[in-house]
């Protein structure tokens, strides 16, 4: 299988590092900077080049997508022109569904937006817990925070998370929904607080806070902060038996059930000790799917209401109300640039 890598940074050179371990698949990196090429082949022997034309003349089979989120709609676009399986890293505005949809069943093509946290160990098992042990779910809140400036200090402004379109926490709050929406359904209606409360020299918002009701009809609460120094990521599910409350990064999962019996602690896994093995599992799993072994578990029309979530958390701060998370609604270009269009579901 020839697969065209587009990107060569962090979540890049991940991809790379595991695509070329497969038997039988042959890389090219697509990356305009020579120092990310030369990287690529002195770590992998993975072929590098800055031209689009040599790109495409590669002829590959399935495109795997790392560039910042506001460059994925032409590189998207260009897989399902060329009709080729792509993957794509996780999304602020996430390619048309329906578009997406028809050429995947015209042509049979996987269309894959990522989906880390669905293979991450501790979240298949809330998930299992919800699905088996815990009821009818009635509340759930969750938060992360993350310090910003921990991000990849070694890059300078080229990095997406240094601009505000793409900062941390923007990007974070849909990273995060991905798993949320396999929990609960999917939101439907969004109030939101989105503001600036650090010092950070950057300037963007760094704290949201979504409480939203989803389509299983639970309420949920999901805060995103980075501009606080320590660093969590765990939260807390209500339903018919009892609560449930869990730690992505100590990897614990505490189940107090009375209605069934069940006040445990277990330690299913440490955030560090299987990050990278979730990154294999999940591209491994995207060539799985093009070969016809299982289905992939997220959907493009799943990260368009992700996305919609996001967006109508940030047009609440500005109107002061409940927003729906209806078709068409997307983030702005910025959290606050929202205006009379998105009355009828149009990006400001």
């Amino acid at each position: 299988m020839r697969i065209l890598q587009v990107g060569g940074g962090s979540m890049g050179t991940r991809r790379m590092r595991d695509l070329h371990q497969r038997p039988g698949v042959e890389l090219l990196l697509l990356d305009e900077r020579p120092d990310r090429r030369e990287a690529a082949l002195s770590r992998f022997g993975v072929r590098g080049t800055g031209s689009l034309d040599e790109a495409i003349s590669f002829d590959a089979d399935a495109m795997v997508i790392s560039t910042p989120p506001d460059r994925h709609a032409k590189l998207v676009d260009l897989a399902l022109d060329s009709e080729k399986h792509f993957f794509c890293e996780a999304d602020i505005w996430p390619h048309d569904p329906e578009r997406v949809e028809a050429v995947a069943r015209r042509t049979g093509l996987v269309a894959a937006p990522s989906a880390t946290l669905l293979f991450q160990p501790l979240v298949r098992e809330v998930r299992r817990i919800i699905t088996d042990e815990l009821g009818r779910v009635h509340s759930a809140g969750y938060v992360l925070s993350v310090d910003a400036p921990s991000w990849h200090p070694g890059e300078g402004a080229e990095y997406y998370a240094r601009h505000r379109a793409t900062a941390p926490a923007r990007e974070m709050v849909a990273f995060e929904l991905i798993a949320l929406q396999a929990m609960f359904g999917l939101p439907e209606k969004v109030a939101g607080n989105v503001m600036t409360r650090s010092k950070l020299p950057a300037g963007f918002e760094d704290t949201y806070n979504l409480q939203y009701a989803a389509s299983s009809g639970a309420v949920v609460q999901l805060t995103v902060l980075m501009g606080c120094p320590q660093t969590t990521r765990h939260g807390w599910i209500a339903g018919d038996h009892g609560v449930v409350r869990f730690d992505l990064l100590a990897g614990t999962v505490q189940r107090q059930l009375p209605a069934i019996g069940v006040d445990d602690v277990r330690t299913i896994c440490a955030w560090g000790d299987t990050l990278e093995g979730v990154y294999l599992d999940e591209i491994t799993t995207f060539l799985d799917v093009i070969d016809g072994r299982g289905v992939w578990p997220y959907s493009y029309r799943d990260s368009s209401g992700v996305c919609g979530a996001l967006a109508a958390a940030e047009l609440s701060m500005v109107t002061g109300t409940v927003e729906a998370v209806r078709p068409g609604l997307r983030p702005a270009s910025v959290p606050s640039a929202y205006d009379s269009a998105v009355s009828s579901g149009v990006p400001a």
